[in-house]
């Protein structure tokens, strides 16, 4: 087939594939840094998928996902995005920390590790980082997610199928890699990362999130802010996260804090770290990720932190 025809089939199997699924198109520009690209997405996007809505071509794809059981990520009007302020009131039952059943080998903890993709190597080392036979954990992370842009993925959304689909007894949530972007109050301001109203923003929708991932009260939920980057604007966002985080378990009675952000390098990024002894490359190129062999070290926090609720996770 001559090169020009077959540019022609290439450009026509990609405006058809647009139009199938321009929801997806529109979701990943509104997923992306503010900047020429996004803007560039979302002016292509957006009129596709308004014409795709119009004419019913979202029904083929909406059909698949009913069919293999995927569900939709985001909606409007939730707590998420209308709350208020007030769920970062603080909660008295706060000093009281409550009791949670024990694991046994015969009846283990069951565990989700969640979050975006910082959780994936988290959750591998939980399982060989923790007494033998006490954890049953499920790692599902979501890639490029975070709770400032609920347009395109909603945490509380998508921690209510999660928890609904499972008998949990706690939540590790590892998130806020991908969260440099504006957020939106209640009430229509709009904050940069370093005004303190974004502080306050996030904090109210970790509280958010973290009270569902919890079904208001039922299991502990430990939340994993990101660690120190080597990008000194990243490294001041993380430590905004990590304060906000911080704030909101003092409204939500069973949010646990884990601090690798001030405790790992004792503050300072580095991309060794010495575990056991030995020293070890600790984070990926990208100055944010751990490596596998480099997660171990936050992981050994978490279960310091479970084991506040959880004592026989100290056996380790």
């Amino acid at each position: 087939m001559p090169a020009g025809r077959v540019l022609g089939v290439i450009w026509v199997a990609l405006a058809v594939a647009a139009l199938f699924n321009s929801e997806a198109l529109v979701r990943a520009g509104e997923g992306m840094q503010p900047g020429r690209t996004r803007d560039i997405v979302l002016s292509v996007g957006r009129p596709i998928d308004d014409v795709a809505g119009a004419i019913g071509l979202h029904l083929p794809r909406e059909g698949l996902d009913l069919a293999f059981g995927q569900e939709e990520k985001t909606a409007p009007g939730t707590e998420l995005e209308r709350g208020s302020n007030a769920i970062l009131r603080r909660n008295r039952q706060k000093d009281e920390r409550q009791s949670f059943a024990q694991p046994t080998p015969q009846h283990p903890l069951h565990v989700l590790v969640t979050g975006d993709s910082q959780a994936e190597f988290l959750g591998q080392r939980l399982i060989d980082q923790s007494p033998p036979g006490l954890l049953d954990v499920e790692t599902v992370a979501r890639n490029g997610t975070g709770l400032t842009n609920p347009a395109f993925f909603n945490w509380e959304v998508n921690a209510r199928q999660e928890v609904a689909a499972r008998d949990l007894d706690a939540v590790v949530m590892a998130i806020g890699d991908n969260d440099g972007f504006n957020v939106q109050a209640p009430g229509g301001s709009l904050y940069d990362p370093g005004d303190a109203g974004w502080e306050t923003e996030f904090a109210r929708r970790v509280a958010v999130v973290s009270s569902v991932l919890s079904s208001d009260g039922k299991r502990p939920v430990y939340w994993v802010p990101p660690p120190t980057a080597r990008d000194p604007k990243f490294n001041e966002i993380f430590g905004i996260q990590n304060r906000a985080v911080e704030r909101a378990t003092q409204a939500v009675p069973t949010l646990r804090y884990v601090d690798i952000y001030s405790t790992l390098g004792k503050g300072r990024y580095t991309d060794e770290l010495t575990i056991d002894g030995e020293r070890v490359l600790a984070r990926q190129p990208d100055g944010i990720h751990f490596t596998r062999e480099g997660a171990v070290a936050p992981v050994r926090l978490i279960l310091d932190a479970m084991a506040e609720d959880f004592p026989a996770l100290r056996g380790r």
